[in-house]
């Protein structure tokens, strides 16, 4: 009996290979922290005046460039010189929308990956497999790392807000509260825009001592307020007129949410509203980012996205009521209310 050989299909072998390149989040991290997109923001530049520019060995930069070219993310001419693409102009630190903070992670986080088989057979999160402790735990403990994660969380800001501006009317409120808003840079762009608003910034003391300058830098100082608490033990500050959790029930079990969101409950008056903001699997076909963010947020914390059935169930365990989803290209928008 003659056993046929399998035909070699090279375009799936490229193709797997380009899926599992682990080398390329990599590479753009490292070209994020030499500034090399900040470097190239006037314009091109030769190959040694960007490694000048960047405090870089110029044979080695020349790969990692060349490199990232294949993917799109500069350009290099025949003559040397390298020029920033529509992708890696988002590298850059000053970039309205910039993208650069995302890719700079902590270690940490990344490494966490490395227990996802574990995740899978188990269902607890990696980061614990890896580390021996929760991220939670982890980030307390390593402040530094701390505040690069709460950059990465704030890394996507404008973006976001174009999109929760269109598809909300914030007009209508006179006050409101960001429940675990970082370093207060998503509050300090939203008052911004509602100029006749108060906003105040509820997270953890270390969290937080940063967002006076962000406020400052808004120009919103005066209408800024910094509350140091935390919304999985102390009172939410209450009587605001809109409540905001962005990017926060997806790190977190259902009974921890109805905790969170129970909490939130009891601050509000009657007529306030809750506006929860993350990646959901809504709809019959979820987006490449929630189901991304349901395995990732599983990876780091056992958490991970919700269906819209799912969160309207969250919120009336803790005595809310679903007004509304809006869809968004960055993600839907629940809006809740007291029931």
């Amino acid at each position: 009996m003659t056993t046929r050989r399998a035909t070699i299909d090279a375009g799936s072998i490229f193709k797997l290979l380009e899926l599992g390149d682990y080398l390329l989040p990599y590479t753009i991290r490292a070209v994020c922290l030499l500034g090399v997109a900040d470097a190239l923001a006037a314009g091109p530049l030769p190959m040694a005046a960007l490694a000048e520019a960047t405090g870089s060995h110029e044979p080695t930069l020349r790969k990692a460039v060349e490199y990232l070219a294949t993917r799109e993310l500069f350009t290099v001419d025949a003559d040397g010189a390298v020029a920033l693409t529509p992708l890696s102009d988002l590298l850059r630190a000053d970039h309205p929308y910039s993208a650069r903070d995302i890719f700079l992670s902590p270690v940490a986080c990344t490494r966490a990956m490395e227990g996802l088989d574990e995740a899978i057979r188990t269902g607890g999160p990696a980061f614990d497999v890896v580390h021996g402790k929760s991220m939670w735990d982890h980030l307390s403990d390593h402040p530094d790392d701390g505040v690069a994660f709460d950059r990465v969380m704030s890394g996507v800001t404008g973006m976001e807000l174009v999109a929760i501006l269109r598809a909300c009317d914030w007009q209508r409120f006179g006050s409101i509260v960001d429940v675990g808003g970082g370093n207060g840079g998503f509050l300090a762009s939203l008052l911004r825009r509602v100029k006749h608003a108060r906003g105040v910034l509820f997270d953890l003391p270390g969290v937080v001592a940063h967002a006076p300058e962000q406020f400052a830098a808004a120009g919103v100082s005066d209408r800024a307020e910094v509350v140091p608490g935390s919304f999985l033990a102390g009172p939410i500050p209450a009587g605001a007129d809109a409540y905001v959790l962005k990017r926060i029930l997806y790190s977190w079990t259902d009974d921890e949410v109805v905790d969170i969101l129970t909490r939130v409950r009891t601050a509000m008056h009657p007529q306030s509203r809750l506006f929860i903001m993350e990646a959901g699997r809504h709809g019959d076909e979820p987006p490449v980012l929630a189901r991304r963010m349901d395995l990732l947020m599983h990876t780091l914390t056992a958490g991970g996205a919700r269906t819209l059935a799912e969160q309207s169930a969250l919120l009336e365990r803790a005595g809310l009521r679903l007004v509304r989803s809006v869809s968004t290209p960055m993600f839907p928008i629940i809006e809740a209310q007291p029931a």
